[in-house]
């Protein structure tokens, strides 16, 4: 018979291990939400956020119970974030004053924050805020350009018949998930391999040009004289070609495949270079070259990525290219996992012109400016100025300076308020200034800047013919663009009932703009987004269509939901460098996701954490916070599900 006791035992322990166990407690916070933090809710929430009326989704009144708050931290981060930026309760409303604000936003700010485990990467078991494994993927276009350059050493720009790339994951292109291949891109890199091909090694008796032989030279070597037996000489060529172009290691078997393609065609009596065409063709359309391949371990789950692959993730992320001799060198002898070695290469590849990529490519997606001559153009009758050649001094403009300071290691607050800037000879005549030597020659030179107006991003000719409709300029979408691009702060789109305003220019002028704006803002479906886009739109407004500056007087004043006042551009980038924290930030942010080639997730967070404390530690110069990526867990290692496939297996670490 079980005892009276043992029943007790039992239903105690039972209720102990169900119960919900509070996560976090604090009395103190418990006691003050019950007697003050609830009222002010009631009073100036629930009226937009209850169960019959909940704007934006938000029922806040389901979310009474102070233990309900405590296990939803997110959300309440995410309301403790629009109180402060002065978006809850929208205009119109009543808003708690002063003290009691404050008050509000010190009780959200002592909320418990959910721990990450920075020794961790996202598993089968925490799939629920993983958005995706880094994956095998192919290269993308301007990646296929650049690592052709420096295989074979000629530019032949055949990206351009390549199919489009898609972009996914942060923003940019270099994301495994949209990255896909079908019959119609295999025709096309079987056209461009033979295109490549036939420029190293051309058909009967086609000249090369210096560059060409230069080629050839590098391809053939040693082995371009006759004294080997032609398929001696082959194996040795294609042996050197392939550890090259597939970046790592190569087999004998594998060297053998490919011979079997030269051995096709020289049985056939065509001689040693139209069969060595064909076997290097067969190499540049395998999937160890156009995909960059990260062979799976043994063991599933975590694992440190071997020194090859860790080569190619460095060199795609700060080149968007292939490895040169040294960093293969590193991978060879397994120096490169060192974390001082590594640490060494991050530096060595960023002074190399090749890391000139991460402005023509990184800072180019992340600034949407890659839109720019293309899907954004100025209407050509109102603005026949604007071409193709401009476009590209615009972009141009941005891509130099942005490498400039990862170069030179400057201060990243300069992105917002700099005292120079770089120009061509095309940009120099756009702006009125002075060029010289370099920018008649074709390049960019520096150029100092008289005013502050121009300075900085935000005085760039890219970015404001961007963030112009093409008749007229926007300061809706100039301060969407700040808000979102270098706030990180995402807009909703317009509710659908909100007629938009008219993009062309006709009966519309800067006073009639200001008051059809005013009135959007007096909605309270609009007033919490244009509140804030709008004045900061409306100090860039000394600024046309083209990003010249304006002849005639303007109204650039603004006033933030802050209560911070400017004047045009030199005025309002002061306002903005007091929220350098939240800029910098959300640079970082991108950047990791440039370099993970994936959606990022919470685990992340310890990546940008550890790269947002190099910049406070070094006046925000870049170079430490680029290592802090290179060196982190996730760049460094891999999670494999015990259910996922991959291009290949059989590629050696």
């Amino acid at each position: 018979m079980i005892s009276r006791c043992f029943i007790f035992r039992f239903i105690f322990v039972t209720a102990s291990l169900l119960a919900p166990v509070p996560v976090w407690a604090d009395p103190t916070h418990a006691d003050e939400y019950r007697i003050t933090i609830l009222p002010l809710l009631e009073k100036y929430c629930h009226e937009c956020h209850r169960a019959d009326k909940a704007k934006g989704d938000l029922d806040l009144t389901a979310h009474l119970d102070y233990e309900q708050i405590v296990k939803d931290t997110a959300l309440w981060e995410n309301v403790r974030e629009r109180i402060f930026a002065f978006e809850m309760p929208p205009e119109g409303k009543p808003s708690p004053e002063g003290g009691v604000r404050d008050q509000f936003l010190n009780w959200l700010g002592r909320l418990p924050k959910p721990e990450i485990d920075c020794t961790k990467l996202a598993s089968d078991r925490t799939q629920s805020f993983y958005e995706g494994h880094v994956m095998s993927r192919r290269l993308t276009r301007g990646e296929y350009d650049r690592t052709i350059r420096d295989l074979v050493g000629l530019d032949l720009g055949l990206s351009k018949d390549l199919p489009a790339d898609g972009a996914g994951g942060e923003g940019f292109d270099a994301t495994g998930d949209t990255l896909f291949t079908s019959p119609l891109a295999i025709e096309k890199y079987l056209a461009a391999a033979e295109a490549v091909v036939l420029a190293v090694l051309p058909e009967g008796e086609a000249e090369l040009s210096a560059d060409g032989q230069r080629a050839r030279e590098r391809l053939l070597g040693e082995f371009a004289g006759g004294e080997r037996p032609p398929r001696e000489a082959a194996r040795l060529v294609l042996e050197r070609f392939m550890k090259r172009a597939f970046r790592r290691s190569v087999t004998a078997n594998e060297v053998d495949q490919y011979l079997a393609l030269f051995d096709r065609r020289s049985e056939r009596g065509e001689g040693f270079t139209p069969s060595l065409r064909l076997a290097l063709q067969g190499v540049l359309v395998s999937p160890h070259f156009l995909f960059l391949v990260e062979p799976e371990p043994d063991e599933t789950g975590t694992q440190p990525l071997g020194a090859f692959p860790l080569a190619s993730r460095l060199s795609y992320f700060l080149w968007s290219s292939m490895p040169d001799e040294a960093l293969f060198r590193l991978a060879e002898t397994g120096e490169l996992l060192r974390d001082e070695v590594l640490a060494a290469e991050v530096l060595r590849l960023l002074a190399d012109p090749r890391a000139d990529s991460l402005g023509e490519r990184f800072a180019m997606q992340w600034l949407e400016l890659d839109k720019l001559g293309s899907e954004v153009r100025p209407d050509p009758v109102r603005f026949p100025e604007f071409d193709d050649a401009l476009a590209a001094s615009m972009r141009g403009e941005v891509a130099v300076f942005f490498n400039h300071l990862v170069r030179d290691n400057e201060p990243l607050t300069r992105l917002l308020d700099a005292d120079y800037t770089f120009v061509d000879a095309r940009l120099a005549a756009h702006y009125g200034v002075a060029a010289g030597a370099a920018a008649a020659a074709g390049g960019y030179e520096r150029v100092a800047l008289s005013g502050r107006e121009r300075g900085g991003l935000l005085g760039m000719a890219a970015v404001h013919t961007l963030t112009s409709f093409p008749l007229r300029t926007s300061p809706v979408l100039r301060g969407r663009w700040i808000l979102d691009t270098l706030l990180g702060d995402k807009v909703p789109p317009p509710p659908p009932d909100v007629p938009a305003l008219a993009e062309g220019e006709a009966g519309l002028t800067a006073v009639s703009l200001r008051q059809q704006l005013e009135v959007h803002r007096k909605n309270p479906d609009c007033s919490g987004c244009h509140n804030k886009m709008d004045p900061l739109g409306f100090g860039l407004e000394t600024f046309d269509v083209l990003g010249r500056l304006r002849t005639e007087a303007v109204d650039a004043t603004g006033t933030l939901p802050s209560g911070e006042s400017f004047n045009g551009p030199a005025e309002m980038k002061q306002v903005l460098l007091a929220r350098r924290e939240a800029i910098l930030r959300q640079l970082m942010r991108r950047l990791t996701g440039y370099a993970l080639g994936r959606e990022l997730n919470r685990f992340d967070n310890c990546v940008i954490d550890a790269a947002m404390q190099s910049l406070r530690d070094r006046e925000a110069r870049p170079q430490g916070a680029v290592q802090a990526i290179v060196l982190s867990l996730p760049f460094r290692h891999r999670f494999y599900p015990a259910s996922e496939t991959s291009v290949s297996t059989a590629a050696p670490e």
